[in-house]
C-alpha cells in the first residue's frame, strides 16, 4: 500500500452536513407526449404486480417509501430518482427524512390525461429498483 493509501484508509470519512428533512420536486413536461390513458381498472391491476407502491388518495399520483441503511444511501437513490426523472421527462416529488426516502410519481399536470396515472408514470415506477 502506497504512503497516500495508508493516509486515507487512516482518516475519518467526512460526512456532508445533511438536513433532516429535505423536499425536492422536478417537473418536466415532455415535447411530444406519448401518453397512454389507462382504465383504472388497468391501474390497479398494473400497481398489484407493483407491491410497493400505491395509487394516492386523489388517483393523480403513485406513491412508495423506501428505507435504505444510511441516509447517505436515501439521498443517493433520491438523486438516481431525479435524474431517471428528467431522462424519461416525468414528473416527481421526493421526500427525505434520515434513511427514508418517499417517492411520488406524479400524473401529467396538462393535456388531455392530466390529473390521470397512465402507460409511461407505471413503467417509469416499475423501473425504479
Amino acid at each position: 500500500m502506497s504512503e497516500l493509501q495508508e493516509q486515507l484508509a487512516d482518516d475519518p470519512p467526512v460526512e456532508p452536513d445533511l438536513k433532516a428533512e429535505r423536499v425536492q420536486a422536478v417537473q418536466v413536461e415532455p415535447e411530444a407526449p406519448a401518453l397512454v390513458r389507462l382504465k383504472a381498472e388497468r391501474v390497479q391491476a398494473r400497481l398489484k404486480q407493483m407491491p410497493q407502491w400505491s395509487l394516492s388518495p386523489g388517483g393523480d399520483a403513485i406513491d412508495r417509501a423506501r428505507k435504505l441503511p444510511s441516509p447517505f444511501g436515501a439521498a443517493d437513490y433520491a438523486t438516481f430518482v431525479l435524474r431517471e426523472a428528467v431522462r424519461t421527462r416525468q414528473t416527481v416529488n421526493i421526500s427525505l427524512s434520515g434513511s427514508r426516502v418517499m417517492v411520488s410519481v406524479l400524473a401529467p399536470a396538462r393535456g388531455q390525461d392530466r390529473g390521470t396515472i397512465g402507460f409511461a408514470q407505471l413503467e417509469f415506477a416499475a423501473s425504479l429498483v
